[in-house]
This record gives C-alpha cells, structure tokens and sequence, in this order.
C-alpha cells in the first residue's frame, strides 16, 4: 500500500518514486544487518516500535500536524516527521518485514492501526506511539460522534486499500486547502473523483477550489450538481446564492 501511496504521490507533486523506494529499502536492509528477528510475534512487535521510534527515529509533531509535508511519504523519510496516516503507511510497511498482520482501523476521525498478535488484537496510534485499550478507544469514538455515542463494531472493522488512499488523499487535500496551494488541492480533487465519481460532496468541494482559482463557469458546473443531488443539505441554499454572483464567463486554468 505504501508503494501505492508514493505512485500517486509522484503523479501529484512530481516526487521522485523510484528514489524514495530505495532509499526505503537501504534503511531497511542496514537495519536487518544488525538485528535479529524473534520468532514470538509479541516479541516481534515490540521490536517494531523499537525499530520505527528508536532506531529509525520517526516521530509524530503536533505543531506541523496539518502541513501537507507531515502526510507525503518521500518528505516523512528524510524529516522523520508525520501525521498519523502517513506514519501509519510507513509502520506498517515494516510490520509486513517483519511477519506482523497490521490493517488500518475503520475508526472515525483519527488513523489507527490493528495488528493481530496471535490471539490479541491490539489497537495502535501510529502517532503518540501508544496502544489503545477499549475504555480509550470508547474515549475517541465519543469525542468524535458526541458524549451519547457509544463504541460500534463497525468502528473497529478494517479498511482497504481503496479507502486507506481515499482517506490519506482527503487529509492531503485538506492541507492543501489550508496552505492555498489550490492548483494541488484540484489535483488532489479530481483523483479523489476517480475513486468514488460523481460524489456530491467531493464535486461541492471540486467547485469551491475551481472558484479559487477563477474557473468561475467551471465551478458553477460542480456547485450546480451538489445542489441537484442534495438539495436539502444546508449548503445548497448558499451555494444558490453564490452561483447568481459568479461569472459564468468561460475559464481558464492558471
């Protein structure tokens, strides 16, 4: 999945791939060199924390949580520093290494991973490097979907590979939209589309960055379509409002 993550980040920023997949491999290999692997998977995955906070020195920082830097895998190698989805890439690349099953939890508004020590399941924040138990798990979930909210199975289902992109793909454009960067936030946007096409909301939001770069017509187009297919969400109102102000005048990408 990891390998996946940094083809589209290729396609997006014009990293360099191939480079960032070596470089992953020799971190790798110099550290197999030195450490030998126990055959108890407990043990085995304390040797991963080991491995990613310690050796390797990955780490998560609250202060540049939401940089779009913190979420692409080729800047997490060399600065050591991510967010908790692009971390979570990264560990459980090493957890497939070294034999360990590793999936992304289905949990709302914050990534977390699963791994399955024989009989135990563990539930992991890639990001404060701590376990979770249940009452903690409990915790986030009503912190998330309010006080009355109670903790549900399908929260603790796994994703796949198509959601996990999906997911790290929405963290990505959001930190575009907040550094601006509208042109990689669009870009962002239409591989989102490719995923799930004709997604109201994802058109909705497709409109608001073609509005900030001035495909005012363009723009019209998405918002007119998340009014047609939600028209009793409340933003439609105000979309309807907005659409009489723009120009509808043919637009030009910058």
């Amino acid at each position: 999945m990891l390998f996946t993550i940094l083809g589209i980040e290729q396609e997006l920023t014009a990293s360099d791939g191939a480079k960032a997949k070596q470089a992953l491999q020799r971190m790798w290999l110099d550290w197999i060199k030195l450490n030998p692997i126990p055959d108890d998977i407990t043990q085995r995955f304390e040797l991963l924390r080991r491995l990613f906070y310690q050796d390797m020195g990955f780490r998560g920082d609250w202060q540049q949580h939401y940089q779009s830097q913190c979420m692409l895998p080729t800047q997490l190698f060399s600065s050591k520093s991510g967010n908790a989805t692009s971390l979570a890439l990264l560990l459980r690349y090493f957890a497939a290494k070294l034999d360990i099953p590793c999936e992304f939890s289905n949990f709302p508004g914050q990534t977390l991973l699963r791994f399955e020590l024989d009989l135990k399941v563990v539930y992991f924040d890639p990001f404060s490097n701590k376990e979770l138990g249940y009452e903690q798990l409990e915790s986030l979930y009503r912190g998330h979907e309010g006080n009355a909210a109670r903790l549900e199975n399908q929260s603790l289902t796994t994703l796949n590979n198509k959601q996990i992109s999906q997911r790290w793909l929405e963290e990505l454009k959001l930190a575009y939209l907040r550094e601006s960067n509208y042109e990689l936030a669009l870009r962002v946007s239409q591989r989102l589309l490719e995923i799930k096409p004709g997604d109201p909301h994802e058109m909705r939001d497709r409109g608001f960055i073609y509005q900030q770069l001035e495909c005012n017509s363009v723009a019209v187009n998405d918002f007119e379509y998340f009014i047609e297919q939600c028209p009793d969400d409340p933003l439609s109102k105000l979309l309807k409002a907005q659409i009489s102000s723009l120009d509808s005048s043919p637009a030009t990408l910058h």
